[in-house]
């Protein structure tokens, strides 16, 4: 009976506090909630926190969609805990999954979220009357000392996401997290993996919530730069793109020194164009006032066409208060024993001009030493080798050579390059100890030693007439010509610039060039020059054109007197040039020879000098020229120079016999080194005409007109069937002597010496109705066929003989027979190197 007692009140009592647990296991979650948002009271910002508790268990909760006002949100939070041996709660792993944070980034470089500003807003805090709706926190970590037993062991932060909102842009970076907390020592070693566009950055840290952080290493491999850029606003407006992928590490041991390393990182500023660091390395370092960075590396500059070696660099910098105040760059080359450049390899959108295959500069030292601030800098640019070439590649011969010698290059500069209207002063300075150039190996080439280059510089362009100087010491040309150059040269626009000079040639006497010129890049970079010269008139004479030609030392007499200008102009990759060129009172003469030519002059202009052409119609006229008994006069030579190997004769003109003579036009050289040639004779004087051809002594009136085809083959000439004759319906009287020559060799009382002998008789003083003449040569003779219609003035000496069917000579007692009219036909043989007696001699001269 008691047991039934007993029951009939345990058993309600047992229902009912099964119903109690029942409620409070429903409610209990809701309950927790409302205590924790009791226990925090107002948050700062007057933000909301809503949370749900989705598990409550003896050893793990879970409470999910969490979130802080609009900026933070969290899926999941799970605590796993147990109570120690002092029932204290102990949080074993703390795991928050989908935690989305949005930052916001104003136009002061702070950061907002969800009520909270980083850092403070000064500006607020400076009017305490007013009403901040910024939380300012007073951080103290020693007040959360003896709260440090309850935090987890073990935190992990997963499938989580911060967004970075700056004006219309939005930047979504995952992260994860591990965190190890030492509750005893208070050390935390943290592991942070960020993600940004699919790539992995890895901070890795050890802290002592009571001193601080003890060590930090940020790490990644495998990185695209570009990739980056593409998440930060107008990072695809970079100077140049980048060439991946990248490994970096940041390591620190006490957080005021920082030591970094930058792996395979690439700069493409040029399609065509690699700029590859393999290997940047450095340290930063700072205290309470500044900090120091200094960095290094190789450098290899990459191009088709283009071998430059390696490089280094070197940066050191000073940062105060947020901004650089001292820096300076060095990059140099490491040794190396050539640069190489292919011109027509080179596939960079360069200014060049194809003058030769192959480039070559020899043990090269360049430097580049950049120093100052943001707001000016200075620096100095050295370039130095012991040779530069350049030639063309010709059946493995090099043609074309083109060798610089002792190059030194210096360039400083003074101002700001992010204003380059702030800049004061850039300086050229280059240094040369010789310049050749050979044609090929058999040619002697040109010499130049002793360059300078001087240049002050303003960008922009300061119209402030700051002179440099430019110039050579000695210029040589086939060993034997050494002129000197010095010029001043100007700044004219930002690149381009005026030079005005002299050259004083010491192989010509008295001779003095003066020059100017425009040279340097228009609007779109490309290369532009333009250059005047004028002479002085000056004199030359055979002992100043020894060196060109050795065999004109055979000249007894040569003088010119020369004057020229010139003009070149280099642009859009064509090169114009054109010259005009004055001679005058030329003068030559060779005794052994037995040539001269007096009055020679010439005005002649030349349309391109890079061929070299002239334009139709150049003259040369020659007052007097005499080649042993060949003498003539008022010559002028009208002609064009064509293509450099080629000259047009297109008219040549002379007095010869008191007549005139005239060619059609011809073209020399010929093919098969021959010219033939006619020369168009108008009433040559017959009486000057004999004698100059050596063929009779003669007197009397009378001309010639005809043809004389000549054939001139190496140093030889010769007559083809020249044909002259008297002028139709003019006769005239002529006077022949020292025909006994005709003669010669005749057996007497011959019919043949018969007629020989009549003939020479008659001509001593015949009047003729016309006469002809025929001239042909046979080797070194010239043969004379002379035809004649007339009478003898007077009776002849010579009789009828039937024996020999001819007249024959008669004594003085006789009186002879009157001729009335007579055909006469005389042929004579004669050493043609009595006519023209200078052969041998020129071709002497001409190929000594």
């Amino acid at each position: 009976m008691p047991f039934k007692l007993i029951l009939k009140f345990l058993l309600p009592a047992f229902l009912l506090l099964v119903l109690c647990i029942q409620c409070i296991i429903i409610f209990l979650p809701d309950i927790s909630k409302h205590i924790v948002q009791s226990s925090l009271g107002p948050l700062p910002g007057n933000q909301s926190l809503d949370f749900t508790v989705s598990r409550l268990g003896v050893n793990h909760t879970q409470i999910s969609d969490l979130s802080f006002g609009e900026d933070l949100h969290l899926d999941t939070i799970r605590f796993t805990y147990h109570m120690d041996t002092k029932n204290i709660i102990s949080v074993e792993t703390l795991v928050i999954s989908g935690l989305n944070v949005t930052l916001h980034l104003d136009g002061k470089k702070r950061i907002r979220v969800s009520g909270f500003s980083f850092p403070p807003d000064k500006d607020k805090n400076k009017d305490k009357d007013v009403d901040h709706s910024d939380p300012v926190f007073d951080f103290n970590i020693h007040a959360f000392e003896s709260y440090f037993a309850y935090l987890p062991e073990h935190i992990v932060l997963k499938n989580s996401t911060i967004f970075i909102e700056t004006g219309k842009d939005r930047l979504c970076i995952p992260v994860e997290a591990d965190v190890q907390l030492d509750r005893k020592k208070f050390l935390a070693d943290m592991k942070l993996s960020i993600h940004p566009m699919n790539q992995k950055i890895t901070v890795g840290a050890t802290v002592d919530f009571l001193q601080g952080p003890v060590q930090m290493k940020i790490s990644a491999e495998r990185l695209y730069p570009e990739m980056l850029l593409a998440m930060v606003p107008g990072g695809n407006q970079a100077l140049c793109n980048f060439g991946g992928p990248v490994n970096f590490a940041i390591e620190t041991k006490d957080f005021s020194t920082f030591y970094f390393e930058l792996n395979d990182l690439g700069l493409k500023p040029d399609p065509h164009l690699n700029i590859n660091f393999p290997k940047i390395s450095g340290v930063l370092s700072s205290d309470k006032t500044a900090m120091a960075l200094k960095a290094g590396g190789p450098v290899q500059i990459r191009s088709p066409g283009i071998d430059l070696g390696p490089f280094k660099f070197e940066i050191l910098s000073q940062i105060a208060s947020g901004t650089v105040d001292q820096f300076s760059l060095t990059l140099q080359n490491e040794i190396t024993q050539t640069w190489n450049i292919t011109p027509k390899r080179i596939a960079l959108s360069l200014p060049t001009v194809d003058f030769s295959d192959q480039v070559q500069l020899v043990d090269p030292q360049f430097r580049l030493f950049v120093s100052g601030n943001l707001d000016h800098q200075t620096g100095k640019l050295t370039f130095s080798g012991t040779g530069l070439k350049s030639f063309k590649n010709k059946e493995a011969n090099h043609t074309d050579v083109l060798d610089i010698s002792g190059l030194q290059v210096n360039t400083e500069f003074d101002g700001n390059f992010g204003r380059p209207e702030s800049l004061k002063h850039i300086k050229f300075d280059t240094l040369v100890d010789k310049i050749a150039f050979q044609k090929d190996k058999k040619d002697k080439g040109i010499r130049a030693t002793g360059i300078y280059f001087e240049l002050p510089v303003t960008y922009p362009f300061k119209n402030i007439k700051n002179f440099g100087r430019a110039g050579t010491k000695k210029i040589i040309l086939h060993d034997k010509i050494a002129p000197a150059v010095s010029a001043k040269v100007v700044q004219t626009s930002d690149l381009a610039m005026d030079i005005i000079g002299k050259m004083d040639h010491t192989g010509f006497p008295g001779l003095e060039i003066d020059f100017s010129a425009r040279a340097g890049f228009d609007s779109a970079m490309n290369p532009f020059a333009k250059v005047q010269t004028t002479t002085n008139q000056f004199s030359i004479n055979q002992n100043t054109l020894i060196p060109f030609i050795p065999g004109i030392s055979g000249i007894d007499d040569l003088k010119f007197d020369i004057s020229a200008k010139a003009d070149f102009s280099y642009a859009n990759q064509k090169i114009e040039s054109s010259a005009d060129i004055q001679v005058s009172n030329g003068i030559l003469s060779s005794v052994e020879s037995g040539i001269s030519a007096s009055g020679i002059s010439a005005d002649m202009h030349f349309n391109d000098l890079m061929v070299p052409e002239t334009l139709p119609g150049q003259y040369i006229n020659i007052d007097a020229f005499n080649a042993g008994r060949f003498n003539c006069s008022n010559g002028k030579i009208r002609f064009r120079l064509e293509d450099g190997k080629s000259i047009n004769v297109e008219n040549l003109k002379f007095n010869w016999c008191n007549g005139i003579v005239a060619t059609e036009a011809f073209r020399l050289p010929l093919d098969d080194n021959a010219l033939h040639l006619t020369l168009y004779c108008d009433r040559l004087e017959m009486e000057d005409l004999f004698y100059q051809l050596g063929a009779f002594d003669a007197e009397g009136g009378g001309t010639l007109s005809g043809r004389i085809p000549v054939v001139m083959k190496k140093t030889e000439i010769g007559f083809d069937n020249g044909f002259l004759f008297s002028t139709p319906g003019e006769g005239g009287r002529i006077f022949i002597r020292d025909l006994d020559r005709m003669l010669a060799g005749i057996p007497k009382n011959t019919r043949e010496f018969s007629q020989l002998d009549l003939a020479g008789e008659a001509l001593k003083n015949f009047e003729y109705k016309w006469v002809k003449l025929k001239l042909n040569t046979h080797g070194d003779t010239l043969g004379v066929n002379m035809q004649l219609d007339g009478k003898p003035v007077s009776a002849l000496p010579f009789e009828y003989n039937r024996n020999l069917n001819s007249f024959v000579r008669i004594d003085a007692q006789s009186p002879g027979s009157n001729f009335q009219g007579i055909k006469l036909d005389v042929n004579l043989t004669l050493p043609f190197n009595q006519v023209i007696q200078f052969g041998n001699n020129l071709k002497r001269i001409m190929n000594p």
